[in-house]
Parts: C-alpha cells; structure tokens; sequence
C-alpha cells in the first residue's frame, strides 16, 4: 500500500518538475508566466514583483544587463530619457524588458522566433 502511493508521489513531482519552465528573470517574487501567440507570432511573457519602485529600478538595470548577455545583439531600442523599456533583437529571438515602477513589477517579453522590433511593436499594444 505505501509503495505505490510513495511511486506516484516520485512521478508527480518529476511531472511538476520537468514541466515547470526556466525564468529568465532571476530577481524578485514570481508573479506569472504565460504563453501568447499575436499575429502568428509566439510569445513568452513573465512578470516579478518588487518591495518598492526603487528596487524594481535597481533591479531592472542588473535584468537588462542579464538579457544582453544573452548574445550578441543585433538591434537594440530604449528611450533614453524614461527607461522604462528596453528591446532586444538577436538573431533568434526578440526580447522586451518593461520596468512597472508603479506596480513594482518588471515584464518580460520574448518572442519564440526571430521576429523584427517593427513586428514586435505591431503586436505590442496587445500585451
């Protein structure tokens, strides 16, 4: 009787395990993390949350710095006066960085393919 129930203990947390996705926003408390597809284009979208807006800020330049580690970049786009955003083009994927202070939160999002900024901001009003 117990080994079967401790079997289907060891499966379930090897299910939950292999089926739970890496983040790639190290910092903060996990909000959420979901999948959308936009004009046939997918995306992967997750959210943390911060104490304060000033954490958030402080946070997001160690993010940013994280993400264009990532590979070498072939286009990059911000606003140089507000940073709040930051987006990546690289040769396999498009990444957006949003910095939320008033919620506390930073975003994250990344395309599934290679997918150009003017696409990405075509898409971006639905997020």
């Amino acid at each position: 009787m117990f080994i079967p129930f401790l079997l289907l203990l060891v499966v379930l947390i090897f299910f939950y395990v292999s089926k739970k996705e890496e983040r790639w926003i190290k910092y903060g408390k996990y909000k959420r993390s979901t999948h959308r597809t936009i004009n046939q284009h997918k995306y992967y979208f997750e959210e943390v949350e911060f104490d304060s807006s000033q954490e958030s800020l402080h946070v997001f330049y160690k993010v940013v710095a994280d993400i264009n580690s990532y590979d070498e970049a072939l286009e990059v786009k911000y606003d140089l006066y507000n940073w709040m955003y930051t987006i990546f083009r690289f040769k396999d994927t498009t990444i957006e960085l949003r910095n939320l202070r008033s919620f506390n939160r930073i975003q994250l999002i990344k395309s599934t393919e290679p997918v150009s900024i003017e696409e990405y901001e075509m898409d971006n009003p639905e997020f």
